[in-house]
């Protein structure tokens, strides 16, 4: 009978858990012959409106490697800031020199998880051109505990992956190429709602009571009286309502309801303002105002001090609307695809969504 190692049956194992979750991201590509020091290959895709994919210029490479659960347990696992991991330095110079990513799959079998590290990119910020002459046999790398490979992870790489390709397509600015990667089918909503008869507006949910905003792009038939459909909800770690501009700096707003400008509460000075509302004013009549840039004030309400909403009407400015002539291109030549009927988008912004990619 034919024996497999304790070892190579743990590897077999993790490889099927990583194909497993990575076969909805894109398609596999290997060596014939293992000759490159990358076990396998990820071409990313897109899902189409149709239900099939789109195979994007995205060719992403990974090493897989895995710790035991003998090696690390749970409980050191858990507590770990950091994982580390030995390669050998001849195997960081080629990574380092190659011209796509070979990306660190490390998985962590007490936690059943993988973590992910861009290795041409560790290898620049850690030693730069001096791999070349480090005068020894291995190094250890170390993959932040937050820096989980799930799908956050896989978008982050095919937006840092494309780029250049939509530099290309776009002929523009690789900060406005960004901005399109992350917001076209906004920009593109807000573009076409005169001819498509619809009405677009920010909800805007300041929160007093929590470390976060919120930020919710809605649309809907213009005259409708029904509710509106999400085009994004946008939540953000910090983000105040004078804050939504710098985010979308293709837009100009106006106010649902203009309002006249309230001081903020001073805590060291009760007897002027209170936490919700200016002293001496009844507490109905009070309401909750920002400054939009072009000077105008935006005037919402106030939910007992949890949070302030606003409701402000977006329209492309001079940037916008170059963003969409290039979004239009994009378009027509099929390099994107966009569903007129609109399902709503989930994005967060926060320091926990970063990874080392």
């Amino acid at each position: 009978m034919v024996v497999v190692g304790k070892t190579d049956q743990f590897e077999h194992l993790y490889m099927q858990k990583f194909r497993s979750f990575a076969a909805q991201f894109g398609h596999f590509v290997e060596y014939e012959r293992d000759v490159a020091v990358r076990d396998i290959g990820l071409h990313l895709t897109e899902p189409l409106a149709s239900g099939g994919v789109q195979l994007t210029t995205c060719l992403c490479w990974f090493q897989m490697k895995g710790i035991m659960a003998t090696t690390l347990p749970q409980d050191k696992a858990k507590e770990a800031p950091t994982f580390k991991y030995r390669l050998k330095v001849e195997h960081l110079r080629f990574w380092y020199l190659q011209p796509m990513p070979t990306y660190l799959a490390l998985y962590i079998e007490s936690l059943d998880r993988f973590y992910v590290l861009n290795l041409q990119k560790y290898v620049e910020e850690k030693w730069g051109k001096n791999i070349y002459t480090l005068d020894q046999e291995t190094v250890d790398v170390e993959v932040m505990q937050s820096s989980v490979l799930d799908a956050s992870a896989l978008q982050i790489i095919l937006r840092n992956s494309t780029i250049d390709a939509w530099s290309k397509a776009m002929s523009a600015e690789k900060d406005d190429v960004r901005l399109c990667q992350r917001d076209y089918k906004i920009i593109w909503s807000i573009g076409t709602a005169e001819k498509r008869n619809v009405e677009v507006r920010f909800e805007i949910y300041d929160w007093q009571s929590k470390m976060r905003g919120e930020v919710h792009i809605e649309e809907r038939a213009k005259g409708s009286k029904g509710g509106w459909t999400m085009l994004r909800n946008h939540w953000q770690l910090g983000l105040r309502a004078t804050d939504v501009e710098e985010m979308y700096p293709y837009l100009d707003f106006t106010p649902l309801e203009e309002g006249e400008e309230q001081k903020e509460w001073d805590p060291f000075n009760e007897e002027v303002y209170s936490p919700y509302w200016p002293f001496g004013q009844d507490e109905d009549e009070y309401r909750p105002t920002f400054r939009l840039k072009n000077g105008l004030i935006a005037a919402g309400d106030d939910f007992s001090g949890e949070f302030h909403q606003y409701y402000i009407l977006p329209k492309l400015n001079d940037l916008g609307s170059s963003l969409f002539s290039l979004i239009e291109t994009l378009l027509q030549i099929k390099f994107i695809e966009i569903d007129e009927k609109p399902s709503g988008e989930f994005m967060s912004i926060a320091p926990w969504h970063a990874r080392q990619v």
